[in-house]
This record gives structure tokens, C-alpha cells and sequence, in this order.
């Protein structure tokens, strides 16, 4: 039954993306938002594609393994270190850079390191239990970041 329940959200929010009009974020209610917060915490995530302004930089992050924790903990744990840091997954009221009302997922790392880089408040593409799609296409130095997590 709980494995119909989630392929039932599952299958609610794919076609709430369908429907999406701006076509660059979706807008979820706040029990789908539940859901995206419970599918992002389970098991590992690693990062399968990162562009800022056109340019990929996902093997930078090739090594790191991330860990979403049910207090908005934030595990990052590659080979050679491991870097705490908070995410969170939020309605967004439309008052940032897009008037949109949308789903953001915002990501912080207060290290100065690599991680730094993917301290965002990014919107939500797409979901589902195996892929997370995000975007910001106004970053505070104007580049154009898209950032996909896939279950390890």
C-alpha cells in the first residue's frame, strides 16, 4: 500500500510538471512538497550533471556522495573530507529574482571550498525517486546553473 501511495504522488507531480506554464520550475502544494522532502532523504545522492553559465563542472564533484538528513543536515562525504552543511525544500512566496511561485531547494555549504559553489536557493525542475533536477537562472553573478542529483 505505501509503495501505491508514493507512485501515486509520484505520478501526480509528473503531471503537475506537464502542466507547468513558465516551463523553468514547478510549483508544488505543501504535501508535495512532503513528498520531495521524504524522496530526497532516502539513501545517497550523487551529483550526475552541474553547468554554471554553460560550462560543466560536474567532475568536480565526481567523488562527493550527498546525504540529505531529516534535520535539513546536509552530509558531503567524498574520499579525501567530509563538509557539513543545511538544505531545505520551501515554498516560494514569488518574491525572489522570478515572480514565480514555485518549489525552491536551497543548499548550504559555509566552507570556502568547492561546496561553496553549490550554496543556492535553487528551483525545482523535476522529481522523481531516482533524479532531481534544479535550476537558477539568475545567480548573483549572473550565470545560469542547472544541478541534477541521481540516487547513488
Amino acid at each position: 500500500m505505501r509503495n501505491f501511495k508514493i507512485t501515486l504522488i509520484l505520478v501526480t507531480l509528473s503531471l503537475f510538471l506537464a502542466c507547468d506554464n513558465d516551463k523553468d520550475d514547478i510549483t508544488l502544494s505543501a504535501a508535495e512538497a512532503a513528498q520531495l522532502n521524504y524522496i530526497v532523504q532516502q539513501g545517497e545522492w550523487r551529483i550526475s550533471s552541474y553547468s554554471s553559465n554553460g560550462s560543466d563542472n560536474t567532475a568536480n564533484y565526481s567523488d562527493y556522495l550527498f546525504l540529505f538528513e531529516d534535520d535539513n543536515n546536509l552530509l558531503a562525504n567524498s574520499s579525501s573530507e567530509s563538509i557539513n552543511g543545511t538544505w531545505r525544500i520551501s515554498n516560494d512566496s514569488g518574491s525572489e529574482v522570478d515572480s514565480y511561485k514555485d518549489v525552491d531547494f536551497n543548499i548550504f555549504f559555509s566552507s570556502t571550498g568547492k561546496l561553496a559553489e553549490l550554496t543556492r536557493n535553487y528551483d525545482v525542475i523535476s522529481a522523481t525517486n531516482d533524479e532531481i533536477r534544479l535550476s537558477l537562472e539568475n545567480a548573483t553573478n549572473g550565470n545560469a546553473v542547472l544541478l541534477t542529483f541521481s540516487k547513488n
